[in-house]
């Protein structure tokens, strides 16, 4: 039926066409349509007017419709979002871009106006307030860092470990370690943390708090072969400290000095004991609790496996209250090191002390061709002196003082019975 009406009005539409074509000015002519108990009546002429009219409403609001569309509203929204976010984003890339090339203040700048972008994180803040600090704008830095805390309070263990980190870079040692400590009761294991803490603890010298740490450190690998070597051996050296330092505040006996530390040295471990150092300070701490015998012991056991010009020149300085043992130690090596000037200047020093003057002088001469050093000048000076040889003291003498002399050990001189002995 509805086909059928469509077809008939598309009929009468041709039929008005071609009546208003022949002759529609003088006769508009009459048009009659009934369907069921509806009829419709009207000129030609008019009926068109009415068609033309509808076709242009329809056509009016087709476009209405178009433009105020709901769906080209929500396509609209979109995209203003999209340019927002684009631009947000832009912001964001080209302050992190700044900051990759440390150019710190463009950096700050761009990331600084992303803050209250839609898609701003925690990363923005982070990384405006380290290149304000490179900047070295402390007051930025912190306001960055106390805004990401209250803004993502998720986040506030990176936050903190940052604020910790800058703080340790500006040498505000005191404020660093009290956020690591805070940090440290949540997150023990993290390596970024831990590596802070051992960094912080060397500066303060803290070494009790730094032995604590020590196992955390070890069993997560934060620190590699060569540092871990370096601090076992300084944490060895605190320990011999405290050792002599608390049997001194317990008043224990004099002897308990030198058993602690027996014991302690005893149990390190065999490279500890061909370490320079380690061993220099053992031999210190010895001498600190006039264990004079045991002092030399523990250098000829490193120079009967190892050599040192710093402990073969202490063997020399020290009275060690064994003259004639150390005498018989240095000449055996000086078997393999017949060259080496500190081990022939030690050997004219025990000598001195064995009261071998002719000795002792032919040990200085001998270190004297090798390598001119002030202190052998200044032993020749005041041994010649002892022996009586004014002029050649005197030539030592102006010589040493060239070189600027130095501090040199007491030691016995000849008395007039052993000038003529000698």
């Amino acid at each position: 039926m509805v086909k059928l009406f469509t077809y008939t009005l598309l009929a009468i539409v041709t039929a008005l066409v071609v009546t208003l074509y022949l002759d529609i000015p003088n006769d508009p002519g009459y048009l009659l349509i009934a369907w069921r108990n509806y009829t419709f009546e009207t000129s030609l002429f008019a009926l068109v007017v009415l068609l033309v009219a509808l076709l242009a409403a329809g056509r009016l609001v087709f476009m209405l419709l178009s433009w105020v569309n709901p769906w080209h509203l929500v396509r609209y929204g979109r995209r203003y979002r999209e340019i927002r976010q684009s631009k947000a984003r832009s912001r964001t890339v080209e302050g992190l871009m700044y900051f990759v090339r440390s150019n710190w203040q463009s950096s700050y700048k761009e990331l600084s106006r992303s803050f209250h972008d839609d898609d701003a994180s925690v990363i923005n803040y982070l990384a405006a307030a380290y290149a304000a600090f490179a900047m070295h704008r402390k007051d930025l830095w912190e306001e960055c860092l106390n805004n990401a805390a209250r803004i993502y309070p998720g986040s506030l263990s990176t936050i903190n470990s940052l604020r910790a980190e800058l703080l340790f870079r500006s040498n505000q040692l005191e404020q660093s370690l009290v956020v690591l400590e805070q940090l440290k009761k949540t997150s023990i294991n993290d390596r970024h943390l831990l590596r802070l803490l051992k960094d912080v603890y060397i500066k303060l010298e803290d070494w009790g708090k730094l032995r604590d740490i020590w196992p955390a450190l070890k069993s997560n690998e934060v620190v590699n072969a060569d540092e871990l070597d370096r601090i076992d051996k300084r944490l060895f050296i605190e320990e011999l400290h405290v050792l002599v330092e608390e049997v001194g505040k317990n008043n224990k006996p004099e002897g308990s000095h030198l058993l602690s530390l027996q014991k302690k040295w005893k149990k390190a471990p065999q490279n500890f004991k061909r370490d320079e150092k380690l061993v220099s300070y053992y031999v210190g701490l010895l001498l600190d609790v006039s264990a004079k015998k045991e002092a030399a012991r523990a250098i000829e056991a490193f120079l009967g496996n190892s050599w040192s010009d710093a402990l073969i020149e202490k063997y020399g300085e020290v009275d060690f209250s064994d003259d004639a043992q150390q005498l018989v130690h240095a000449e055996q090596w000086l078997i393999q090191r017949s060259d080496n000037h500190v081990l022939l200047l030690a050997l004219g020093r025990i000598c001195m002390r064995n009261k071998l003057w002719g000795k002792g002088r032919n040990y200085f001469e001998n270190s004297l061709r090798i390598s001119a050093s002030a202190e052998v000048y200044g032993e020749l000076s005041r041994l010649t002196r002892g022996l009586g040889d004014q002029d050649a003291s005197e030539k030592y003498f102006a010589r040493y003082s060239e070189l600027i002399g130095e501090n040199l050990p007491d030691l016995p001189m000849p008395t007039a019975v052993e000038q003529e002995a000698g």
